[in-house]
């Protein structure tokens, strides 16, 4: 949603927060309490004890009892996360500064007495990266409090709202130390040095209402942020690296040449003037985010990664993550269902087509980079493949709707990390669909377009009318497919739909180590036993196999040498240093008798399944592919 912020001109304000009667439009039809705006101080220059102290201004009421709520949950999350748990003292004041009764109910709402006295709130705010081993909320989604060096703030974990006054104007006045500047996508209104003695500036913000509050993340660093443009869309990036390990200036080119690929690949789709990155690179210390990943906002992204990344690998990362967030900016930010339009942030309704908003984006993460030439053939088809592989772990045994209605409760809330795997393959079929149907013109990105024309930023869709939509925009094979797999629980044979592009599964023998691959062991140790036995939860690679090794065996020695649990890790480094052809020993239980077996020294693989272009396609094949990854 794009934010149209109407400059306030000739304001002379102190950090001390006023009321100003004026109304507030609203989109729909809704009760308040008061329309008059919101004025909040936060104060991040006196931190105490790691906490920032809030203050509310409240204009006058007409209500006996109110009620000030912090979020559960908010948008682009799937967990209940509770933010009023980091809430400390609040206190209620009448104009003559004295308390009112606050009574807390649960984690998120503080009950307020004698209502049409109230003038002010106060309260204590502690962050959220300090506290994860403890609180299970992913760093992306919470808030970081570092004293004169970083602030992250996402202000639903900060800010909260009055019973029926969610659609009121919010006025936020962040006092902050000057060293430290301000990344984000809001227009600021003012900014202003406290005094001439004082190292502090004040910044204002204004929201429409409490949804832009949600909705628009601040980063504060000591650290230079870069800006550029990419067609008609003003990109931010801002880092935060304690330990200066990496820059902005630095990351900016890998982050422009991508974003410039993306808006390459989507086309005419913009909804947004400007996107702001804010990138805080974690210690990985237990006081620190350990959640890495990002969460989307309309019109930026908030990203927590591990400062020890090489920047080769941290350029690949943030090629995934920010890649993802970005393509938010289509589902769910444009298109999407009332449950999200209307979103309730302590009694919410799920929407049924997670499929769409993270799967479809998920896909389109993938697609861009073959399509855009950021990719090879092969690391393409190993990330299809890899989400095959991966999709098939998850239980199957309810749809996918149902699964997305119900996400915050068990089973399915276990099943959430689906979104990415199945939910990107069932856009990847449909995509095959359209184009086999369409003679390669027609794909799911037109179809999201098209879409997005229908309804928009301001016009959600209902859930259970969604695929009817999807039909008249596609083709009725395109809905018998969702109401068949998604809506449906029939597992999805992907082989099928990716033969009518010319693509087949096929076995490849790839380099394994000898006792591990691809970060997977084929051995673990007992706790109970200390023995160290042989597991097979990846297949055996041909050198285990050829030695006659079982699921269940006991390892007790390999020559002269034994094994138990206390020198398990000994196995890799050891195994190093065989020599190819030279004959060895093993010494095993099984079914409690020992054998030994003995084999030579070989170079081992694993047959592993990887998706290929089939040498025999048609021409009509070999066109469709072409056209779905713009060959």
């Amino acid at each position: 949603m794009q934010k149209n912020n109407n400059i306030i001109t000739g304001l002379v304000f102190a950090f001390v927060m006023f009321n100003v009667m004026i109304g507030c439009k609203t989109t729909q039809q809704i009760t308040t309490t008061n329309t008059s705006p919101i004025s909040v101080s936060m104060d991040l220059v006196n931190i105490v004890e790691d906490k920032v102290k809030i203050e509310i201004n409240v204009p006058d009421l007409d209500v006996d009892t109110i009620s000030y709520y912090m979020p559960k949950i908010v948008p682009g999350t799937y967990q209940n996360n509770n933010y009023g748990k980091y809430l400390e003292n609040l206190q209620a004041f009448d104009k003559l500064g004295n308390l009112l009764k606050v009574v807390k109910h649960g984690d998120n709402r503080w009950k307020i007495d004698n209502a049409k006295q109230l003038h002010k709130i106060t309260y204590w705010v502690n962050d959220t990266f300090d506290s994860e081993d403890e609180n299970d909320v992913f760093s992306p989604t919470g808030s970081n409090i570092l004293k004169d060096k970083n602030f992250v703030l996402n202000l639903y974990a900060f800010i909260g709202y009055f019973t029926g006054m969610k659609q009121n104007e919010y006025k936020l006045f962040i006092k902050h130390p000057s060293v430290l500047k301000a990344s984000t996508s809001l227009e600021e209104i003012f900014s202003e040095h406290s005094s001439t003695t004082s190292n502090t500036d004040i910044d204002y913000f204004l929201f429409k209402r409490y949804a832009d509050v949600v909705d628009n993340p601040i980063l504060y660093t000591n650290q230079q942020a870069v800006s550029f443009s990419v067609n008609d869309i003003e990109i931010q990036l801002s880092v935060y690296s304690n330990n200066a390990t990496h820059s902005a200036s630095s990351l900016a080119p890998q982050i422009e040449h991508m974003i410039r690929a993306q808006k390459s690949f989507l086309g005419a789709i913009n909804s947004t003037k400007k996107y702001s990155i804010l990138l805080y690179l974690s210690s990985s210390k237990s006081d620190d985010a350990q959640g890495y990943g990002a969460l989307e906002h309309n019109t930026s992204t908030v990203v927590v990664l591990p400062e020890s990344l090489p920047q080769e690998k941290l350029n690949e990362a943030l090629t995934d993550v920010v890649s993802h967030e970005f393509f938010h900016i289509v589902t769910p930010l444009t298109l999407h269902s009332e449950e999200i339009h209307n979103f309730d942030y302590n009694a919410p309704k799920m929407s049924e087509h997670l499929w769409l908003y993270e799967g479809t984006t998920e896909y389109f993460s993938i697609l861009f980079q073959i399509s855009q030439g950021l990719i090879t053939k092969k690391q393409f088809f190993e990330r299809i493949i890899d989400k095959i592989e991966a999709a098939s772990s998850f239980d199957e045994s309810f749809s996918f709707t149902t699964m997305s209605k119900n996400i915050l409760t068990d089973p399915y809330r276990e099943n959430y990390r689906n979104v990415y795997e199945k939910g990107a393959l069932i856009s990847m079929c449909l995509d095959i669909i359209m184009r086999d149907k369409s003679e390669g013109a027609y794909g799911i990105l037109d179809l999201i377009k098209n879409l997005s024309s229908e309804y928009g930023i301001n016009t959600p869709f209902e859930d259970h009318k969604l695929i009817k939509s999807i039909e008249k925009a596609s083709y009725p094979e395109v809905s018998a497919f969702l109401q068949k797999h998604v809506m449906g629980t029939t597992p999805i044979d992907y082989e099928f739909y990716l033969n009518k592009i010319g693509v087949h599964y096929a076995i490849e023998n790839v380099p394994s180590s000898y006792f591990i691959f691809e970060q997977q062991p084929f051995v673990t140790g007992s706790d109970a036993s200390k023995e160290v036995s042989f597991t097979s939860d990846i297949p055996f690679n041909s050198f285990l196999k050829g030695l006659g090794i079982l699921e269940g065996d006991v390892l007790l020695s390999i020559g002269k040498k034994e094994y138990n649990l206390k020198n398990i890790y000994d196995l890799f480094g050891d195994s190093n240093k065989w020599k190819v052809g030279d004959e060895i020993t093993f010494k095993i239980r099984r079914n409690n008798k020992i054998k030994a077996l003995t084999s030579t020294v070989i170079k081992p693989t694993v047959e592993k399944t990887i998706l290929q272009q089939d040498i025999n396609a048609t021409e009509r094949q070999k066109m469709l592919f072409k056209k779905w990854v713009n060959e």
